[in-house]
């Protein structure tokens, strides 16, 4: 065998290898996570409000229920990058205080985020742990005392943030 031919041979090996790994990714990220295959669907896209120390009004993108009976939320997102962010966990906490308080019922302590690529190539499932109640509740209260000037934002950990913040003029620190 000539050099030429192994080299066509060895490139055409590793296009193949490629593009399998590809297509049982794109399968992989359709398919559901194990907690959620056996679940039930319960709710989607249904609103929830949670009366007590704080009011809490969250609108639930899924809610499946597991063999235990146990609720587990699901977020739907389409974004460029394939990850979960602190916003996702703060909605997913949220929408567990809701649901919990209007419905009775327990809801697991974590929840998955459903990333789909905005230029439609993929999807990716996050297993997320999300917050307890009470720092839920304490969230809740910091941002009504800052939009009520009774509190003031303390620095951000990136300037990137800072920069992207529609209250950038007003805040001193950056």
């Amino acid at each position: 065998m000539t050099l030429d031919v192994a080299l066509i041979a060895f490139v055409g090996v590793i296009a193949g290898l490629w593009g399998l790994w590809l297509l049982r990714r794109r399968r992989a990220a359709g398919v559901l996570p194990p907690e959620l295959r056996t679940a039930e669907l319960i709710y989607a896209e249904r609103l929830f409000r949670c009366v007590g120390t704080v009011s809490i009004t969250a609108k639930v993108d899924r809610a499946y229920r597991n063999a235990a009976g146990d609720l587990i939320l699901l977020e739907l997102k389409k974004r460029r990058a394939h990850r979960a962010y602190l916003s996702d966990v703060i909605e997913l906490s949220a929408q567990r205080a809701a649901v919990m308080a209007q419905t009775g019922k327990p809801v697991a302590t974590y929840g998955f985020v459903l990333t789909e690529a905005s230029d439609g190539r993929g999807t990716a499932w996050h297993r997320v742990d999300l917050m307890r109640q009470g720092d839920v509740t304490a969230l809740s209260l910091r941002r009504k005392a800052l939009l009520t000037g009774e509190a003031h934002a303390r620095d951000a950990r990136s300037l990137g943030i800072c920069r992207t913040c529609p209250f950038v003029r007003e805040c001193c620190s950056c």
